[in-house]
């Protein structure tokens, strides 16, 4: 028989489990899906693997010194900005792993009126950040079931 503080344990246990899943969150415009990016501009979709490792993280998207918004473990981030090369910085906050920050930076030469998906993980035999980019089918796949982000004004 299972008794009563077995259960109230393992309730509290789940409640802080679920507590701990981030907000998704943008402080730029989403840009409207239906449209795609213009001649200069370059559209940027990230979105959180499904793994376990690094799950009670936040994962901040800063691009040229600017956050752009937290990814959760449920949402998406989608932002537009102009075609060329830059810089990618993605920052998993929570605990720290292994004594480290992780932080995973990539850069990109992105093409006017293209779209590009990334993956965002935590490798689980190094516990390095990782940012994996995927091809049009898996970034869809990826972001279907997805939230799309709640805009902030403010990080």
């Amino acid at each position: 028989m299972i008794s009563r503080l077995r259960i109230a344990f393992a309730g509290l246990v789940a409640g802080v489990a679920l507590s701990c899943a981030a907000t998704t969150y943008q402080t730029t415009p989403t840009p409207d899906p239906a449209e795609g990016p213009a001649g200069d501009m370059c559209r940027i979709y990230a979105a959180r693997s499904t793994q376990m490792m690094g799950r009670a993280r936040s994962v901040e998207i800063v691009v040229n010194d600017q956050t752009i918004g937290r990814l959760g473990e449920a949402g998406f981030l989608c932002w537009d900005l102009p075609a060329g090369r830059t810089v990618v910085q993605a920052l998993f906050h929570g605990a720290v792993i292994d004594g480290r920050p992780v932080e995973a930076v990539f850069g990109f030469d992105g093409e006017g009126g293209q779209t590009y998906y990334y993956e965002m993980r935590v490798d689980p035999g190094s516990k390095k950040a990782t940012v994996q980019p995927l091809g049009e089918d898996e970034g869809k796949a990826l972001i279907e079931d997805r939230k799309a982000p709640e805009i902030r004004s403010t990080p």
